[in-house]
């Protein structure tokens, strides 16, 4: 496994809203509803992801090349996983775990 995906302590996350500790801004702030990931502001089709239960993917021109599946404390690419690309994720919100994945913001 290529390791765990851990929200750093600079960050905050209660599941439904993802920001920095300090200087959060609507901006830099990530809202989730229980089914999409969106940035607070601005938010489009093209920067929103959807989450169906196990599936991470984005609103608009997913495929399976961008599709992340979670599942079961682990977070792996939808194909062509392997031991170097699959994340333990304990039980850290789906927010949180877009946060490293997918937005890549730490």
């Amino acid at each position: 496994m290529a390791g765990s995906i851990n929200l750093p302590s600079d960050w905050v996350c209660n599941g439904r809203e993802l920001k920095p500790k300090v200087g959060a801004t609507s901006a830099n702030t990530w809202l989730f509803d229980g089914k999409e990931i969106k940035p607070k502001v601005s938010a489009t089709s093209a920067n929103t992801w959807v989450w169906n239960g196990t599936e991470l993917k984005p609103k608009v021109g997913a495929s399976s090349a961008n599709t992340w599946l979670v599942d079961g404390g682990k977070a792996m690419p939808k194909v062509g996983h392997n031991s170097a690309n699959t994340f333990s994720v304990g039980t850290l919100p789906i927010l949180a775990v877009a946060g490293k994945l997918v937005l890549r913001l730490w």
